[in-house]
């Protein structure tokens, strides 16, 4: 099988965010008052969108998350930490590689879309901006099927047979089966290999690298 499109997730698939989120989150909950504001696992705050993480994790109500959320950007925008990412290893020589090959690249992620068109194009890489998607500024579109689903559909991408997911967490794989494309789970990002595999992964790769060889165009 072959892939003539390829959509990455951004935080632990081509960039390692981590300390990043991890800086940013604790800078929140400070602001926030919360009395331990350590952050002891950030892989848990990474791929789910942001509300619901303040929400599922530390209790907030919707009111209360959309004011850490705003406490969070002050960190990870105003402050510069999300340019302090880092790209995992193989990320821009594979993705180079791919549109040297003419392939589609595109980015989905259910981080904030201004955010994340602002570190791809800091970082370089062959993807084009106007093919990044995310959750809009208000909060919606946040859904990972939903910003698949988009950006296929503006981009007039039809045949669904060519389109790969590619991503770190569950998120991203029970995304991409419901809008009905395979998917690439990467085990060097923020989730395990077994939830990728419970998932549904249609493929698992423990380096980017390992892209090219499914990819197979």
């Amino acid at each position: 099988m072959s892939y003539s499109h390829i959509l990455f997730d951004l935080d632990g698939t081509l960039i390692d965010s981590k300390e990043t989120i991890r800086c940013s989150f604790e800078y929140a909950l400070k602001k926030m008052n919360v009395p331990n504001p350590k952050v002891t696992n950030v892989d848990a705050l990474i791929g789910p969108p942001m509300l619901k993480t303040f929400q599922d994790i530390y209790g907030f109500s919707l009111d209360e998350a959309r004011k850490g959320y705003e406490f969070y950007l002050e960190e990870y925008v105003g402050n510069g930490q999300m340019y302090q990412a880092k790209l995992y290893q193989g990320v821009k020589e594979t993705i180079a590689t791919l549109c040297e090959k003419g392939c589609f690249l595109a980015v989905a992620t259910t981080k904030n879309e201004t955010n994340a068109r602002k570190i791809v194009e800091r970082l370089k890489l062959d993807i084009s901006i106007n093919r990044v998607y995310g959750t809009y500024n208000d909060g919606t579109r946040s859904n990972k099927k939903e910003i698949i689903t988009n950006l296929l559909d503006d981009n007039g991408v039809k045949d669904l047979a060519d389109v790969v997911m590619v991503g770190d967490r569950h998120f991203d794989i029970i995304g991409a089966k419901e809008v009905g494309i395979d998917s690439v789970g990467v085990t060097y990002g923020c989730g395990s290999e077994d939830e990728l595999r419970q998932a549904g992964a249609t493929h698992l790769v423990s380096s980017i690298i390992e892209l090219l060889e499914i990819v197979n165009i």
